[in-house]
């Protein structure tokens, strides 16, 4: 198959190289203009400063064949042998460009503005929840279109209320202090610093569920046809302990689950079958579920509806021979992914800031051994003058390094091994003995147990949790 991956801000572009590394044909189309991606309501009062243009614009300079997304759209158009084309279209806001092509007889997944509505609405989510998924929970909320009304609220509240901002720029945040006062008085500071962000699309404040155990299940299908399922355990924290800030995703572990485990029937109930089948090509679907350890309720947190997350993306397909034979087998209706492996992976975070604007510090070189290769997802490069990679300067997401086997202890250790094999001055990354710690509620080990102990999946793994024997 060949390839064309659409993009604006360069999420699925490490997947694009790893394909050209392969050897498949690869076709970059990039969105230049802020106005041709942001919800059509928006696209008059949005607006990209060129510094930050420029940035994103160079991502993959010099490493991909990288055309204006509108000339790759035209000249597919005008292709013959459609079906050996496979469109990736890296976020579900970009359904306006696969309107373009949803009629072609091409391979690939195609967001609706449907699915980006399930996403971002949250209130209309948890109604669609209330309906259809009978054993879940929602949390209560409020919603706020005013920073000022928002703040009068949190100033009497006697719970904790997490902060999450209907538009993509507006992350979620969640206090670290268990003080009910202290910690709405953190969200306080926090809307007050990013009013603009939080107003843009107005916010909601979420109940605070306490001792929470976040899983997250994901079932993907082709042209209707049900392939695997996964479950996926993040730490979103950017430190140690889940301590500090929200980031998209620190590290993670995901592994295929068996579609009859009782994780999967809680998540995609019979609606989600008909939904698939009124997609073309590749749909995903997720829900994120938070269960409250101290009273064992399941309660909905989000959609991620026909997108891929990332870092998951990147831990699934490391599970696969090769990216490509992951494509070639869910076109052909096949699961790429079986019980019996686990992947794992990691952020690695650039820390260096220009010194006068405090920006983040771009043409910073990038080495690696070349044995890690083929578990390393770089993010935030370039080709510089020297024709070496280095940073790009969009953000702190650097790269991702992932690791695969057939029981933890072999996939963790994998990955370490690759994080010994990069280079890179000025990173930062969650430790090996952070990613299997049983010393906090929330790691990933724990809350692995605690969905076996409640009979949510089984394991597929050689070893038993808990008996890690890993060195390091």
């Amino acid at each position: 198959m060949k390839y064309i991956f659409i993009t604006y801000s360069g999420l699925s572009l490490p997947i694009a190289y790893k394909l050209q590394q392969e050897k498949n044909e690869v076709i970059v189309g990039q969105i230049e203009n802020i106005k041709d991606y942001v919800m059509e309501d928006e696209s008059e009062k949005a607006i990209e400063i060129d510094f930050n243009k420029k940035r994103r614009l160079d991502l993959f300079k010099g490493m991909l064949d990288i055309r204006p997304a509108d000339q790759v759209i035209e000249q597919l158009r005008r292709s013959k042998n459609l079906k050996d084309y496979f469109l990736f279209f890296e976020e579900n806001n970009l359904y306006r460009w696969a309107d373009k092509v949803r009629d072609l007889d091409c391979q690939g997944n195609f967001p609706t503005k449907e699915d980006y509505l399930f996403e971002i609405d949250r209130d209309n989510a948890k109604k669609f929840v209330r309906k259809y998924y009978p054993k879940l929970y929602t949390p209560e909320i409020k919603e706020f279109d005013s920073i000022r009304d928002g703040i009068e609220f949190l100033k009497t509240a006697k719970d904790i209320w997490v902060l999450k901002g209907r538009d993509d720029s507006a992350a979620t945040f969640v206090a670290d202090v268990d003080s009910a006062e202290l910690a709405n008085a953190q969200v306080i500071d926090w809307l007050e610093n990013f009013p603009l962000k939080y107003e843009k699309l107005g916010f909601i404040l979420e109940l605070f569920i306490p001792s929470v155990i976040e899983l997250t299940p994901e079932i993907m299908f082709y042209d209707g046809t049900p392939l695997f399922t996964t479950v996926g355990i993040e730490n979103k924290s950017f430190g140690s302990g889940n301590l500090s800030v929200q980031t998209g995703c620190a590290e993670d572990l995901v592994f295929p689950t068996e579609m009859e485990d009782r994780i999967n029937k809680i998540s995609f109930p019979p609606v989600i079958y008909e939904m698939a089948k009124e997609h073309k090509g590749l749909f995903i679907w997720d829900a994120s579920l938070l269960i409250n350890k101290k009273d064992g309720k399941i309660y909905f947190g989000e959609f991620c509806s026909n997108r891929p997350g990332y870092n998951s993306f990147f831990t699934e397909l490391s599970q696969a021979k090769s990216v490509h034979d992951f494509f070639e087998g869910v076109v052909q209706r096949e699961a790429p992914l079986k019980p019996g492996t686990v992947g794992t992976s990691l952020r690695l975070f650039n820390m260096n800031r220009d010194e006068d604007s405090e920006q983040i510090s771009d043409g910073i070189t990038v080495d690696f051994k070349p044995e890690i290769e083929k578990d390393l997802w770089l993010w935030d490069v370039k080709k510089n003058g020297g024709n070496r990679l280095a940073t790009a300067g969009t953000d702190w997401n650097l790269a991702v390094l992932t690791g695969a086997g057939k029981s933890i202890d072999e996939a963790v250790t994998k990955l370490y091994e690759n994080v010994d094999g990069f280079s890179f001055v000025g990173s930062y990354y969650r430790s090996q003995d952070d990613f299997i710690s049983q010393d906090y509620h929330n790691s990933i080990i724990n809350r692995l147990n605690y969905g076996l102990e409640r009979g949510l999946y089984r394991l597929p793994f050689d070893v038993r949790v808990g008996e890690l024997d890993i060195d390091y």
